[in-house]
């Protein structure tokens, strides 16, 4: 009986030792996944500042998706996520392990953790694409009679990383094969500003509401391909500062923003236009409509992506009602802030 426990004892022994040594993914399939984030040459955001007073929007992330599709871009394969993140050499980089046999694939993987942008047509890697979701209807309201004009609005999009192996192919290999790709966006950022009179007459603390319309609505970013036949609007908003370069004694008060778009059509009559919308001290609403072609051709637009409105927009004074009864005087808002205590009278 003794004898027959200790072989039961070796024997389980033998299996636990078997399960501790079998390795989990078969060494001709291992692979390593490494995404760099590469944000060198963006335009108003890592080069080409032309007002230091703005903030730049920040390029990262936390977790990145992985879409491996047949060789032909259909269907997907395997898809999955990256969240192993390091800094090396002052750029983010992403690791993830993978399984692949030999054969041929796509390989796509993209900033996952994004609020505006939405992904559609995933299924092939040549029509999935990248755009962002339209505006609440109550932003239509800030554009009055003029919104008929614009059409539907949508959010600016973040910088969409993309990281391409539109052609992977996967060999007979004993070691883990590393897979090493760099992410870049496709996404333009722009500077606009238009110089303004009256600046204490806007609101405090109201933003000036800016519609662009005629930008590419979407990006199929497995080939890097924005819509040249589809156009969009979209919504941000531009904020009151001061212009650096304005020469000595001139008026430096401008309204201005950084901005993202899938980019501008080219050789297309896209109607570009931006309408503007600020509020005054005394609760009305005045409208600006400028037409931006002319400034998308120019040398600083074209070179460094400055849109730089050659106008001076005046901000009225707040209007004032007579006095009387009927009639009172009307102040310029104001501000208030006070503290309102919550609980039992003293």
């Amino acid at each position: 009986m003794k004898g027959a426990i200790k072989i039961l004892i070796v024997i389980f022994a033998l299996l636990l030792s078997a399960c501790v040594r079998r390795p989990l993914v078969d060494p001709k399939d291992a692979a390593l996944l490494n995404v760099r984030f590469v944000t060198d040459g963006i335009h108003n955001v890592t080069c080409d500042i032309y007002n230091p007073n703005v903030e730049v929007p920040a390029i990262t992330s936390e977790m990145l998706r992985i879409l491996i599709y047949d060789a032909s871009g259909y269907p997907i394969l395997s898809q999955g996520f990256a969240s192993t993140k390091s800094v090396v050499d002052g750029y983010e980089l992403f690791t993830e392990p993978l399984s692949l046999s030999m054969g041929e694939y796509k390989l796509l993987s993209y900033n996952f953790d994004l609020d505006a942008i939405r992904i559609y047509d995933e299924s092939s890697y040549n029509t999935i694409k990248a755009t962002t979701t339209e505006v609440p209807k109550y932003y239509y309201d800030r554009f009055g009679s003029r919104a008929d004009d614009i059409g539907a609005i949508y959010y600016a999009p973040e910088h969409f990383m993309v990281a391409r192996a539109p052609k992977l192919s996967v060999q007979e290999h004993n070691d883990v094969k590393h897979i090493n790709l760099e992410a870049r966006t496709v996404v333009d950022t722009y500077y606009v500003q238009i110089r303004i009179t009256g600046a204490q007459n806007m609101a405090q603390n109201a933003a000036c509401q800016a519609v662009l319309t005629g930008v590419s609505a979407y990006n199929c970013f497995g080939p890097d391909i924005r819509s040249e036949d589809e156009q969009a609007s979209i919504y941000f908003e531009m904020r009151r500062n001061t212009d650096p370069n304005t020469p000595v004694g001139k008026n430096e008060d401008v309204l201005c923003a950084v901005f993202n778009t899938f980019g501008k059509i080219q050789d297309a009559n896209s109607k570009l236009y931006i309408t503007l919308s600020i509020l005054t001290r005394d609760g009305k609403t005045h409208q600006k409509v400028v037409d931006m072609t002319p400034i998308f051709e120019s040398e600083d637009a074209r070179q460094r992506h400055w849109l730089l409105i050659d106008e001076v927009w005046d901000i009225p004074a707040p209007v004032v009602s007579g006095g009387g009864g009927f009639a009172p005087d009307v102040d310029e808002w104001e501000d208030i802030e006070e503290t309102i205590p919550i609980g039992p009278r003293p």
